[in-house]
């Protein structure tokens, strides 16, 4: 994933049979519960799935590396006629959304997908991450956030106010390690979170 910063495009490349396999299954067990518009075809005989595309990824950050994600896809579906008098098929497209989970320290080898259903809206993950992976802090968050931050890594500042060093606070993260450019944008972060 070292080139690519999508995550949207990593799962869609990384994991396209193992999504498209997982819909087919699905729309295969449950195409009589499916909520299609259909204009020609009456009672559904059969469904098979033609495409899909992965549409956004909604990623939760879970303790060490774990993350889960919804993936929401949008297919294409042909479906056929029951009654063999009309001969009709037709196709149609369908949203759907796919709970997973991984870990990025083992590169999400441990992919797996825990569900499949007809996606009607946006679920709010708790701890939201970007399609780039990094945690989404809001502004009513980012006060608890710096605290939480210092707590664990320069205890001191909030004892006695103070400056804060950003090479020692770095140093104490395990942020700088002789690593200029790493140092760096550690530095700019980490000045915009705490000024």
């Amino acid at each position: 994933m070292a080139g690519n910063r999508s995550f949207k495009d990593y799962v869609a490349d990384r994991f396209y049979n193992e999504v498209f396999a997982a819909i087919q299954s699905y729309t295969t067990d449950n195409y009589d519960d499916l909520d299609l518009k259909l204009y020609r075809v009456r009672n559904i005989g059969g469904i098979e799935l033609s495409d899909i595309e992965v549409k956004f990824v909604s990623v939760n950050d879970l303790p060490g590396m774990k993350i889960e994600f919804d993936v929401v896809v949008e297919t294409e579906l042909e479906v056929r006629e029951s009654d063999y008098h009309y001969d009709e098929s037709e196709n149609c497209r369908q949203w759907f959304m796919l709970t997973c989970s991984g870990d990025l320290a083992c590169n999400l080898d441990d992919f797996t997908i825990s569900s499949v259903t007809e996606y009607s809206s946006k679920n709010r993950q708790p701890k939201p991450m970007s399609d780039s992976l990094v945690p989404i802090i809001y502004k009513e968050q980012l006060e608890s956030v710096a605290t939480d931050f210092l707590r664990r890594h320069y205890p001191e500042a909030l004892k006695t106010p103070m400056a804060i060093e950003p090479q020692v606070l770095a140093e104490k993260n395990g942020s700088y390690s002789g690593n200029e450019r790493n140092y760096k944008g550690f530095l700019c972060f980490w000045t915009a979170i705490l000024s």
